[in-house]
């Protein structure tokens, strides 16, 4: 699943110190792993990049600083976009006032500030630390059970939110979509309201794209869903592989659920963008919803 991480800039630049630490942020953080930063304390990638770079000279040409630079970049690169309002206090101080607010999923300092789900480096590799993120869950195959496991994924998307279910027609996919818009609004550090796609495959039972869409707008309680839903069908290219993938994707990154025998969820991360992911499943686009619900106008 995709944890949001809040870092001072003095972890960052001691992580620059060394090759293990350096070597290891390139890995553990960023699209297609459980770990994104948060633009806390900024709003944007380019004030985060600005604030983070401030930290060291810009004449500075030691090894140091040029790879603390080469992670700034890297940090920003896909990031979580939280409201946060302009405060000239300290980060500590910041973070701990953030937190009660909305809480972060980790905050990583330099020294311990007194508040919840806080780390030092030292202590991240102890037995337990919730920097260790687990990747197959015990839940009931349920549709709550499964949002329970999704939901900070959908909870920090602000862009898109990309579901890709062959299936994606039927009476029990269709519930379990309205179920996840319904329960957007709840816990979100950013008001912003994602784009929904639902990508499914041809089917025989006759219903159209935009058949689809009117299905899951019957039971959608937010009305500006209405505006930012769309549903595309897809058709198998001949010769391909049997389009049997089911995943959701947002800016972060995504997972693959997958239930095993012994009802364990895998959540397996995807670093793929969604044209990346539909051209790995040898799917074109057939047709997809040309009109808007009556809400929208």
């Amino acid at each position: 699943m995709i944890h949001e991480y809040a870092i001072e800039p003095s972890v960052l630049l001691s992580w620059a110190t060394n090759d293990r630490d350096y070597y290891e942020f390139f890995r553990e953080y960023g699209l297609g792993t459980p770990r994104i930063f948060s633009s806390f304390p900024k709003q944007k990638a380019k004030k985060l990049r600005r604030y983070f770079l401030a930290q060291v000279s810009a004449d500075d040409q030691s090894q140091q600083a040029m790879r603390y630079t080469e992670m700034v970049v890297k940090l920003v690169e896909r990031i979580v976009v939280r409201e946060v309002e302009a405060d000239q206090s300290e980060w500590s101080q910041r973070a701990v006032a953030e937190n009660e607010r909305i809480p972060f999923n980790v905050i990583l300092s330099s020294e311990l500030i007194g508040t919840d789900r806080n780390l030092t480096p030292d202590k991240m590799y102890e037995p337990g630390s919730i920097w260790n993120h687990q990747d197959q869950l015990n839940i009931h195959r349920t549709t709550e059970g499964f949002y329970s496991a999704i939901s900070n994924l959908l909870r920090l998307a602000t862009e898109q939110i990309v579901v890709i279910d062959p299936y994606g027609y039927s009476d029990k996919a269709i519930k379990q979509i309205q179920y996840l818009i319904n329960h957007l609004p709840e816990k979100r550090v950013n008001h912003q309201i994602p784009s929904i796609t639902l990508f499914y495959k041809t089917n025989t039972n006759g219903l159209n794209a935009n058949e689809v869409r009117e299905r899951i707008l019957a039971r959608v309680r937010i009305d500006e869903i209405c505006t930012v839903l769309k549903v595309s069908e897809l058709e198998e290219v001949p010769g391909s592989d049997v389009f049997h993938n089911r995943c959701i994707l947002t800016e972060h990154g995504g997972v693959s659920p997958d239930f095993s025998s012994n009802g364990y969820l895998w959540l397996k991360p995807h670093k793929s963008t969604k044209n990346r992911f539909l051209r790995q499943l040898h799917v074109q686009k057939k047709r997809e919803n040309t009109i808007c619900d009556a809400r929208c106008h």
